[in-house]
């Protein structure tokens, strides 16, 4: 029997008759050295399988205590979920509120101004645009194999087709829109356990209850209701998600806002009462407190300044008419312009308004100057009328401007006095005085005549005249100089009291002002009137 060499090395076969053999021992030679090549691996493989088993569960035992590894159930997919959600929506009926026939949904909100604007005193009212945010939870859309999920998932705004809304409306809205652009500005976020959130954005133009007692000085309370349409109170209730806190975004309003300022602000709940039952109602009350810097540059600065000008007519000369009557005319029709334009700015109502007495107040101050100027005016007229009343008579003025008066001398002018008849009365007083005042000198003057010696002679009657016409006009010329002095100095007392009364008006007027507008200022300013406080009276 033929074996194979020692050496592992199997020999060449051969071609003969004894081939058989020789390939049958061959073959022994080989497989005697593959057992001997497996039995040398055979160790080399049991270590490489010990180290890969010894490293996979030390890997495994890391990863367990620093990163718990979640079960492949616990990572659901995006079909998975879609899957899960579709199949949730098949059986889903959107014309029943969530726990229908139970207790009450409960729908908290929360909500950020976006802007105030467009506050109008004639349509009472103001526009206002919001992110209005509803928070409720619908049993029907939980989840229940997604336990460890906190995270919402977002969902197309288009989804709230298909699901139950709560039907809230703004009670105190005059008209309202939800914006569309570039899409509908709606957010929808379903919770694993069925809580939603629904978020829109809307504008709305509120009403709002103003008092203008205390118009442009006033502050107003202007609210924004919310309420169910159609649940009552048994099925749905509406409240503010965290009080007061649930509202953002008023200090950048503020910033925003040129003619008001948003101060305090609250919010609360309350029940309506209707015919159809009870609803519940979410209030935010806020205030609007008048910036008073523009009225005070387009309105009170300008409407006093032109008091002050109408003032200056004090400085003018009384018998300058047309100046002073021109100045206070146009004042008193500025001022009125400045009432025609207030009123077209503010609504019809039935009481007086701050700025409605304010601008009175200036239109009777200016109209008081003119009217002091027609006190002036006419009481020169009715002093010059009685001083004329007091001066001497016209016929008297030219008795002395006609009259020739005698040189002094020792050649004295008789004075002849002839026929005519403007001088025959002044003759004939003349002689009856002669004839009776000194009856003595007319029987003592010697005569022609010895029949005749009681009556004086033409001579002497010529001396008499001429000395009773010398003291006649003497006394006259002193009489009408004292006139005249009296006159003069009469005339001058009038100018004094003109100008005393517009002395008197320069300071009068404005400290009468000063005071009206100190009362003014304090009534408006300091001393509450009705509704003006924001309380939470609901």
């Amino acid at each position: 029997m033929l074996s194979a060499p020692d050496s592992g090395i199997c020999p060449a076969s051969k071609k003969g008759a004894g081939n058989v053999r020789w390939e049958l021992g061959n073959a022994i030679c080989r497989s005697r050295n593959m057992a001997v090549y497996s039995f040398k691996t055979l160790p080399i493989v049991i270590l490489l399988l010990l180290s890969s088993s010894l490293f996979g569960s030390c890997n495994k035992n890391s990863r367990g205590s620093s990163f718990p590894a979640k079960k492949e159930a616990d990572l659901p997919t995006t079909a998975a979920s879609e899957t899960s959600l579709e199949g949730i929506l098949q059986k889903y009926d959107r014309n029943l509120r969530p726990d229908f026939g139970g207790p009450p949904v409960r729908v908290g909100i929360t909500m950020s101004i976006a802007s105030i604007d467009s506050i109008s005193e004639v349509d009472l009212d103001y526009t206002i645009t919001v992110l209005l945010r509803q928070f409720w939870k619908d049993p029907r859309l939980a989840q229940p194999w997604l336990p460890n999920i906190t995270r919402p998932m977002s969902l197309d705004g288009r989804l709230a087709e298909d699901l139950w809304l709560p039907d809230t409306f703004l009670t105190n809205a005059k008209e309202s829109f939800m914006h569309t652009v570039t899409t509908d500005n709606v957010l929808i976020r379903l919770y694993p356990d069925g809580s939603l959130i629904y978020g829109m954005r809307i504008t709305a133009v509120a009403h709002c209850y103003m008092n203008l007692r205390k118009y442009p000085l006033d502050e107003q309370n202007c609210t924004l209701e919310f309420e169910s349409y159609g649940y009552t109170t048994e099925d749905l209730q509406l409240y503010w998600m965290r009080g007061d806190d649930s509202i953002s975004g008023l200090q950048s309003v503020n910033e925003d806002l040129q003619t008001f300022q948003v101060g305090a602000y609250l919010t609360a709940e309350k029940v309506s009462h209707y015919e159809t039952g009870e609803y519940g109602v979410a209030v935010f009350k806020f205030r609007l407190s008048r910036r008073v810097l523009y009225f005070f540059m387009q309105t009170y600065i300008p409407a006093a300044l032109i008091v002050m000008i109408s003032w200056v007519g004090f400085w003018v000369n009384p018998y300058s008419e047309p100046a002073r009557v021109g100045l206070g005319i146009t004042t008193v029709l500025t001022m009125t312009t400045f009432i025609t334009s207030e009123r077209a700015s503010v609504p019809k109502i039935s009481y007086v308004k701050a700025i409605d007495v304010y601008l009175i107040i200036c239109f009777l101050f200016s109209f008081g100057a003119l009217i002091e100027y027609a006190i002036v005016n006419y009481t020169t007229l009715v002093r010059q009328k009685k001083e004329t009343k007091k001066s001497p008579s016209p016929s008297m003025q030219t008795f002395m401007q006609t009259t020739p008066m005698a040189p002094m001398g020792n050649d004295m002018q008789m004075l002849e006095v002839d026929n005519d008849s403007r001088e025959a009365p002044l003759a004939t007083v003349v002689e009856t005085e002669l004839d009776y005042e000194n009856p003595s000198d007319a029987a003592s003057t010697p005569s022609d005549d010895s029949g005749m010696g009681r009556f004086p002679t033409s001579r002497n009657i010529r001396y008499r005249v001429r000395d009773t016409v010398r003291a006649r006009t003497s006394q006259a010329g002193h009489r009408v100089r004292e006139t005249t002095s009296r006159v003069r100095r009469r005339v001058g007392r009038i100018l004094d009291d003109e100008c005393i009364i517009d002395r008197r008006s320069r300071y009068l007027f404005p400290i009468a002002f000063t005071l009206v507008n100190l009362i003014y200022w304090f009534t408006y300013l300091y001393v509450d009137m009705e509704g003006e406080k924001i309380e939470r009276d609901f």
